[in-house]
Order: C-alpha cells, then sequence, then structure tokens
C-alpha cells in the first residue's frame, strides 16, 4: 500500500511521501486515531488532521471516489481485488500486488522517505536526502575520532538526543568531526542543513533560511512575530527528519563575561534553544561552540534529549599526525603531544615552528623553559583570552602562576572578597575549557590547560 500511495502522491505532487504522512497511513490501517499518531510522532493532533486531510484529498482525487480514514481499508481491499480480476489501472498507473500494512503501529523515526520499489515496468531513482552544506567546511584529512563518532551517532540515531553541543578550546576539531558525522549519518535524515554563525548571526534571518529549506518552499509567508515563527519551525523538525548543524556558536556571546551571556542583539536565541530543546520532535539540532548556552546547560541532563559532548584531545591518536608532519625523535612524540593536551591544529602549528627553528628536533623545542608558541597560536590564544571577564583574567593568571596544582582552599584565600563570584568564575572557565578540576588527596585542585598558561606567562615576561 505505501508503494501505491508514494507513487499517486509522487506524480500528483512531486514529492514522495513524508514520514509523517506514512505514519498516518500505517496508524489508519491499524485503526489507530489521530490523537494516537500524533503522541507516536510528537506532534500536535491538529497537525495530524491536517496532513491527512491533504493525502485523502491527493488519494481521492487519483481514485475518483472519496477515501477517508473511515474507508481506507475497504477501498484499498476493493483495489487489490479489481487489480488481480480486470489488470485495473487508474490513469496511467498500474496497481500491483499492493500490499497491507504490518501490524506496527509505531510511526518510522529517523527513517528516510522511502521511493516506490522498482518493477519490470517502471524504474525509480533512489531518493536522496535534501542536504544543503554550503557553510560546511570541506572533507578533509581526519585523525581517528572513531570512539567519538561512534558516540555521537549513538546519542543521534539511538537516544533521539534533540540537541547535542559539540563544546571545546579552538583546534580541537569540532567542525571537523560534525562534517564526518554528516556524512555517516545522512542517509537517515529527510533533511540536512548546516550553517554558520559567522556567517550570519541574525536569528530571524537564520529561521526563514531553515523554515525556507525544511519545507521545501521558496515562497514563505511568516508571522512578524518570533513566536510564530518558531512555531513554524517546531513543525518543520515534526514533519520530517531534519537534521540542523550550527557552526562557532560562540559568536552569539558577549566578550568580557562570564561564559554563555548573550550579546544583546542575540538574546532570543535563548528561546530558540528552549523550544528545541524542551518539545517534541523527531529531529537534532547539532552545534559546535566554543563555550555552551545556558539554556543547553540547563537541559542537559539523565533524559538523554539535551547532550553536552566535550571534545578533548586526539591523545596518543596525534602520534599518527606528528609522524606524518615529519617530526623527528619520535621517543618525545608524548611529551609534545601532552604539552598542547592532544590538540589537532596546536600541534600543526607547533611542528611548524620545531621545523623551521630547531631543524625537526622535538627535544631542543621542549628544553627552553618558556616554550615558544609562534605568532599564529598567539593570536588564536588572544581570541579565546579576550573573551574573559576581568575576575576570570585574574583568577586564571593566579593559577597560571603556580607550578603546581592550586587547591580550592588556596583560592578562597586569594579571593575572599568575592567567594560566591569565585565559584561562578571557576564554572565559567571550566566550561570554556580552560581549567581542569582534579582530586588530588581528597582535596579539589585545578590546573591551567598548559598551552593558555605559556601564553599567559609569556604576557606577563
Amino acid at each position: 500500500m505505501l508503494t501505491w500511495a508514494d507513487q499517486v502522491v509522487f506524480e500528483k505532487t512531486g514529492k514522495h511521501l513524508s514520514s509523517l504522512q506514512e505514519a498516518i497511513l500505517m496508524g489508519v490501517w491499524d485503526s489507530q486515531k489521530y490523537g494516537d499518531i500524533a503522541h507516536q510522532y510528537n506532534c500536535t493532533e491538529p497537525h495530524v488532521r491536517k496532513a491527512a486531510s491533504e493525502l485523502w484529498q491527493v488519494i481521492s482525487e487519483e481514485v475518483g471516489e472519496v477515501v477517508n480514514k473511515s474507508n481506507l481499508r475497504s477501498t484499498f481491499g476493493r483495489i487489490q481485488l479489481n487489480n488481480s480480476s480486470h489488470s485495473y489501472f487508474w490513469k496511467d498507473v498500474k496497481i500491483e500486488n499492493i500490499s497491507y500494512c504490518g501490524n506496527s503501529t509505531k510511526p518510522p523515526e529517523a527513517k528516510q522517505n522511502a521511493p516506490p520499489k522498482s518493477t519490470d515496468n517502471q524504474q525509480y531513482s533512489i531518493i536522496k536526502p535534501q542536504i544543503d552544506l554550503r557553510d560546511a567546511p570541506e572533507l578533509a584529512t581526519f585523525y581517528n575520532r572513531t570512539s567519538e563518532l561512534n558516540i555521537l551517532k549513538q546519542l543521534i540515531l539511538e537516544k533521539q538526543s534533540r540537541i547535542i553541543a559539540i563544546l571545546g578550546i579552538s583546534g580541537m576539531g569540532k567542525s571537523a568531526i560534525a562534517r564526518h558525522l554528516v556524512e555517516q549519518i545522512k542517509t537517515e535524515f529527510d533533511c540536512i542543513i548546516w550553517r554558520s554563525l559567522r556567517s550570519f548571526s541574525c536569528l530571524e534571518t537564520m529561521l526563514k533560511e531553515l523554515i525556507q529549506f525544511l519545507s521545501n518552499q521558496t515562497e514563505l509567508n511568516l508571522p512578524d512575530d518570533l513566536d510564530g515563527q518558531l512555531a513554524i519551525l517546531l513543525e518543520c523538525l515534526r514533519d520530517r527528519r531534519c537534521l540542523i548543524i550550527l557552526d562557532d556558536v560562540q559568536c552569539l556571546f558577549k566578550e568580557g563575561q562570564l561564559v554563555g551571556n548573550y550579546q544583546p542583539e542575540y538574546q532570543n536565541y535563548s528561546k530558540f534553544f528552549k523550544l528545541i530543546g524542551e518539545l517534541t520532535h523527531n529531529s537534532c539540532l547539532l552545534f559546535n561552540s566554543w563555550e555552551p548556552p545556558l539554556e543547553v546547560v540547563t537541559l542537559s541532563g539523565e533524559s538523554g534529549l539535551t547532550q553536552i559532548f566535550p571534545l578533548t584531545g586526539l591523545g596518543e591518536k596525534a602520534t599518527e599526525l606528528l609522524r606524518n608532519q615529519g617530526l623527528q625523535d619520535q621517543e618525545n612524540y608524548p611529551e609534545l603531544i601532552d604539552l598542547f593536551r592532544g590538540n589537532p591544529l596546536y600541534l600543526k602549528l607547533a611542528n611548524n615552528l620545531i621545523l623551521q627553528l630547531f631543524g625537526g628536533k622535538i627535544s631542543k623545542y621542549i628544553s627552553y623553559k618558556s616554550v615558544c608558541l609562534g605568532d599564529e597560536l598567539s593570536q588564536i590564544l588572544q581570541q579565546q583570552y579576550q573573551r574573559l571577564s576581568e575576575l576570570e583574567k585574574e583568577a586564571i593568571a593566579f593559577l597560571s602562576s603556580r607550578p603546581q596544582p592550586v587547591p580550592l582552599s588556596q583560592l578562597l584565600e586569594q579571593f575572599s572578597d568575592a567567594p560566591n563570584q569565585l565559584f561562578k568564575v571557576l564554572l565559567s572557565l571550566e566550561r570554556r575549557g580552560l581549567i581542569e578540576k582534579q582530586n588530588l588527596d581528597n582535596e579539589i585542585v585545578f590546573i591551567v590547560d598548559p598551552v593558555m598558561q605559556n601564553y599567559i606567562l609569556s604576557c606577563y615576561d
């Protein structure tokens, strides 16, 4: 039945059955109510009724009689009888071996719209997902992130997470892992769109682009208010299985403030993240950032529907990167990797510097007490440092000046005038990935990312 209905809808509208339309046909065949279908498909009952009405109209026009929820079984039973007895034709559509739907009442989640199966008389091309990756980086050399990719695929495809935030300092490969992830899961979605907030950050502009693409409409008549636009976006996310990727979300936030404070013109993104994280749908928003929106931090928890995924360094897997770059004295690879915390970009920049100034000898480079970072890496670190609030700068400078991990008790003594502010500062620095928290001898201690520590110390030289 689905094959025939898909063929009819495609010839009438130029579009194949959506996953919601498939769910309606399967649900109605199994005598489900529209409310039950809406609950299982994570959308509203009025939305299901509207989609069903449009579907019945298309089918009714094709068969020349009224088809609806009440008579679907009897109509298709008669179609099959006529087909087997009289080689029944409707216009140019031949009905061959129409099969009844199975007993499953659950709508297909994360399923690509299925094209009609090819027959002896007709061949149909495989329907590909609708994809817009104009803002995405090119696929490039990608060092081993197999375990991270498998976790992300599980969060999206098995746990059906609505929001996933890939967080980490610059150079960790957040965009690269998202780009390779898209290649591995793209057949699981009806549509995929990638947008960089470096290109444009205005929510209204982005919503218009998203709705236009996800609804597959060139002309839009959107409401003027943000709530109305967000409601339309949500219906798009319910009607189709969509993957939205947003790059460089840190562009939304203020410099000189604690983590996650929006610039005034982007404050409305708070509603955007809350809506996608809180309300039911079958789609996923994946984004990367140097720092998380506070709404996403609040929504993350045991449900798994909103996930924060900190992307750390390559660790030992960075050995392949260094070997390919031509560095000598491989026995010093672990020390160099540890110094730069396995950050792929930082290691590449350090590699260039070692080749140019130290003849490719890692041992000579790391022998200097004050590690030379080079202009390119210093500029990247400066961008991250400038985002910090004044109290964050003061705290990270104090931590950087200490050769050993600093206990919380010592920090409280240093910042005794503002203990509550200190706790907020430490949380903010940790969420930025600039400090690490450890438990040493039953006491909480803090250490600074060693590359940032070298940068800060060089600024005070």
